[in-house]
């Protein structure tokens, strides 16, 4: 019988006037290291579909395609793309032989012949053990290791970089086996089950970097300490939120998935879409639940459901986001995120994080109260609860979580002063906080949406006449419009993004940004070295992601109250000339229409000056605001001729092309429409 070649065998070994006549044909001529193409590609260019291209070595007398079992002095070896990526470069998945399938032997048949050998029975998916969260032993102390920098030039983020542990335990066989494909080395972890843990790092650092600033649900430092230190492995409330957390990055950051699937093969060949990731960590959230899941409500329990509602929003699945949607208010309100009173026991940490949770929420709430179709029938908020909310006292303090402990808050930063400043000059400014953009952010939502939201502005409550009305909004709109005149520098709406870049080094303060620099502040908070350098360097791109969120909520609300202002306007025309109820409202949208196409001319400006890698991690949010302001130019009372008419149209044009930038859903949206049925309701045949 003929034997095929075993694909990690190596090729015979060349003559040596072959090898000579390679090396002055190769290595001579072009002066570099001679390459060789692998007869089997390794996992991540076989899921990349790329050619696997090994480096041969210069001191050994034939090239070697890829490394080979069993073989230590080989393990170090990888592929040119794994080289780039800094991923590991493994050959773990089975591949499928080639040629007609063998023919079935029937039990009638004798098995004289050594050739053949009983078919395996295939393991059914079915019968597969579930998921071992309860068996998995937590390792010691001494055996957790920080993952090694994966650096990915691709990204439009730049390198994403984890602590570094060792390079000698990111290169053994055990760790390469775990890395690559964690189905194949056994689940370790419990999240495992999702992808391997040096991936689950890069999108925890790609959360903390980008989606923190808009979405802050946990405490950094202490989040940080958790993770490296494998909390998930016996606390069941951390590992469901990092899972949905990982949600809310793979559904908020496109651009990064395909990044994520090239550096795990075994989630490339699992999740197609991000809607397939997304939903793993939701059903894996799902098992976490017990029989007394909902005995006992916390902070973590309300995250889960807000996190995973927000992912699957983000890539349309309206119903699913809907309902944990419910979930995450019916928590809310069981914690009391709304009452001042109900804060009381609790320490800094969780303070601080509760009032950053109730604005989360009341940005929900005003999204499904104001945003065009999205009427839902349930809310976090009544008019009657407004009446208890304090607002004011629900601000969270304006202090990064690294000057909150759980015990005590440390003093905000003082002012930098240069040494090349003569004495009794004015010192640099305190830099800005994340913090601070969330309570800019904050004060603009609520502040611009108070007409409609608070109690004695609703429909059934307003007892004045149009006229007093209108004057009123017109107030409003005046007061929205300049209320960030005052803000800091780097937040303001025509701030350059190439003007702020992190310093070299961490106790320089460049431009208003300066980290949490000194060894003594470091020492006081129990935090690295390395964590306050990554949050140095990450400040700039997190205040430009800030700033795209503030002013695109900023001109959206200017859009809304437009819209109210049309409406009363056209009401009173109507009242003055019944007779003539076109004319009327073509007059008072005229009257508004110079505002309406300034608020416009901003959002595009906002939109083109900024690159898309800091409009993205503001989600769809972002999109159906830049939706509400574009839409206005179809109410374009001029004729086409003239040249607000021909200004609209352009502006209609840029709007477009857009938001096709911006609209990354995979599937269509149904969020205005009533996309649940009714099964059970008789229908005419």
């Amino acid at each position: 019988m003929r034997r095929s070649r075993s694909p990690l065998a190596p090729p015979s070994p060349p003559s040596a006037a072959q090898r000579s006549a390679d090396t002055n044909a190769n290595g001579r001529l072009a002066g570099k290291r001679p390459q060789t193409l692998a007869r089997r590609a390794c996992d991540a260019c076989r899921a990349r579909r790329r050619k696997c291209v090994f480096a041969a070595d210069d001191d050994e007398q034939h090239p070697r395609p890829h490394p080979q079992p069993g073989d230590s002095s080989t393990l170090n070896q990888k592929c040119q793309d794994c080289l780039r990526l800094g991923i590991s470069c493994s050959f773990l998945v089975p591949t499928r032989t080639r040629g007609p399938k063998r023919r079935k032997r029937l039990s009638s048949t004798p098995h004289d012949s050594g050739d053949d050998q009983p078919a395996q029975q295939p393991l059914n998916p079915v019968d597969a053990p579930a998921w071992p969260f309860t068996t998995v032993q937590p390792e010691s102390r001494n055996e957790i290791r920080p993952l090694a920098p994966i650096v990915d030039h691709s990204s439009p983020y730049g390198p994403s970089q984890l602590s570094i542990d060792d390079s000698r335990q990111a290169t053994s066989p055990a760790l390469t086996a775990q890395n690559a494909s964690p189905s194949m080395a056994g689940p370790r972890l419990p999240t495992d089950e999702l992808c391997s843990r040096a991936l689950l790092n890069i999108i925890m650092n790609d959360y903390l970097d980008l989606i923190y600033p808009l979405v802050p649900v946990v405490h950094r430092p202490s989040f940080r300490v958790d993770l490296a230190s494998n909390r998930d492995l016996t606390d069941p409330e951390f590992l469901a939120i990092v899972i949905a957390i990982a949600a809310l990055t793979v559904g908020l950051l496109p651009s990064r998935f395909p990044v994520y699937r090239a550096m795990a093969p075994d989630v490339a060949m699992r999740f197609e879409t991000r809607m397939a990731m997304i939903n793993c960590c939701v059903d894996m959230c799902m098992r976490v639940r017990n029989y007394n899941y909902w005995d006992h409500v916390s902070l973590r329990k309300w995250a889960v459901c807000y996190l995973l509602s927000v992912g699957c929003f983000q890539t349309g699945q309206t119903n699913r986001s809907r309902m944990l949607e419910v979930e995450s208010m019916q928590i809310g309100r069981l914690l009391g995120l709304h009452r001042i009173s109900d804060y009381d026991g609790l320490n800094c940490i969780e303070t601080q994080l509760r009032k950053k949770a109730f604005w989360l929420m009341f940005y929900t709430y005003a999204h499904s109260m104001l945003q065009c179709g999205r009427q839902e029938r349930l809310a976090f908020l009544d008019h009657s609860m407004m009446h208890e909310v304090n607002f004011e006292s629900l601000f969270p303090l304006d202090l990064d979580d690294e000057q909150i402990l759980e015990k005590s808050i440390l003093g905000p930063p003082s002012p930098v002063a240069s040494p090349s400043v003569a004495p009794g000059a004015q010192a640099q400014p305190v830099p800005l906080s994340l913090t601070s953009g969330f309570i800019l952010h904050s004060r603009v939502f609520f502040k611009g949406a108070q007409e409609v939201l608070y109690p004695g502005n609703c429909d059934r409550e307003r007892r004045h006449s149009p006229q007093v009305r209108l004057s009123r909004l017109r107030d409003l709109l005046q007061e929205v419009r300049y209320m960030l005149d005052d803000v800091p520098g780097p937040m303001r709406q025509w701030a350059s993004t190439g003007d702020y870049r992190a310093s070299d080094s961490p106790s320089h303060a460049v431009d208003g940004f300066a980290p949490r620099p000194t060894l003594d502040d470091l020492s006081r908070t129990g935090h690295s070295i390395d964590a306050a350098d990554a949050n140095a360097k990450a400040l700039p791109g997190q205040v430009e992601i800030m700033r795209a969120n503030l002013h695109g909520t900023h001109l959206w609300l200017q859009s809304l109250l437009l819209d109210q202002i049309d409406v009363l306007l056209q009401k009173i025309s109507q009242r003055t000339d019944s007779s003539a109820d076109t004319d009327s409202h073509t007059a008072a949208v005229k009257a508004s229409w110079t505002e309406r196409e300034d608020v416009c001319r901003q959002m595009l400006h906002l939109l083109h000056s900024m690159p898309y890698a800091h409009l993205e991690p503001n989600g769809l949010y972002l999109t159906y605001k830049v939706r509400d302001v574009g839409v206005t130019l179809l109410n374009c009372p001029y004729e086409a001729h003239e040249r607000p008419a021909r200004r609209a149209a352009e502006y209609m044009q840029d709007f477009t092309r857009a938001l096709s930038r911006l609209d990354r859903s995979e599937i269509v949206n149904t969020n205005s429409l009533k996309s649940w049925i009714d099964v059970d309701r008789e229908r005419p045949p």
